[in-house]
């Protein structure tokens, strides 16, 4: 890395997800586009939630969560309570594409892992209710940066993807929009990617990069990394 800058201890939770979406092809793309350019990160990825329940979480300074429990049970007591310890102690967080829909009362097996404080962590929840959230068809449309002043994406112009447009993400505690693009669907700008404080934790959330390609866009590459990069208080 840099001088000067020592490699950010990563911790990226993948496994479980919804059939649409294969984590085994998309966990080395999203570790590619973190340490896309100079390395800046050391990377454990893990295809186990329940590691959040361990002790050596803490010597992490980032979790990038690519997860979301489909077909699984939620976090044990165990695992909530050290997530949010993690977070209060000001350790970052990325939430990327469906992780929105985690730990949610509307999953379809959902068997108990409805857990409310995730709602709080993650502000804008994907609420599997038919009729709640959605995404446009998946297809190519314009990601429009409209706000130029963040670290994220000070040098980061506008760019076409081929990717799933969200929109009717339920929540509203605030949060701070970097990127939005027009939804063919609602014909309304939705946002995309967002950064906001939980506790003494920053949290960025893109809820681009679908798939492989998606994630290797060049500008949702930059974004992940860059988003990364400010949650962990690194040089940012």
């Amino acid at each position: 890395g840099p001088p000067g800058h020592k490699l950010v201890r990563t911790l990226v939770i993948t496994g479980d997800d919804h059939p649409a979406h294969h984590w085994k092809e998309t966990t080395p793309a999203i570790v590619a586009a973190l340490n896309s350019g100079t390395p800046r990160f050391e990377i454990v990825v893990s295809e186990d939630p329940e590691v959040l329940a361990k002790k050596e979480l803490f010597s992490y300074k980032l979790i990038v969560l690519s997860y979301c429990n489909w077909t699984h049970s939620g976090l044990s007591d165990a695992a909530k309570k050290n997530f949010v310890e993690f977070l209060k102690k000001g350790g970052g967080l990325s939430i990327l594409h469906f992780s929105n829909g985690a730990f949610h009362f509307s999953l379809p097996n959902e068997g108990g892992s409805d857990w409310p404080e995730y709602r709080k962590i993650c502000r804008r929840v994907w609420d599997h209710t038919p009729g709640k959230s959605h995404h446009d068809r998946y297809g190519a449309f314009h990601v429009n940066i409209v706000d130029r002043n963040s670290p994220i994406t000070r040098h980061l112009e506008g760019f076409d993807t081929t990717d799933e447009l969200y929109f009717n993400q339920q929540g509203d505690l605030p949060v701070h929009v970097l990127a939005t693009a027009r939804s063919k669907d609602t014909g309304k700008d939705e946002p995309m990617v967002f950064t906001y404080s939980y506790e003494k934790a920053r949290v960025f959330q893109t809820l681009l990069g679908h798939d492989v390609a998606a994630i290797r866009t060049p500008g949702e590459t930059q974004l992940i990394r860059n988003g990364s990069l400010w949650a962990a208080k690194e040089g940012q």
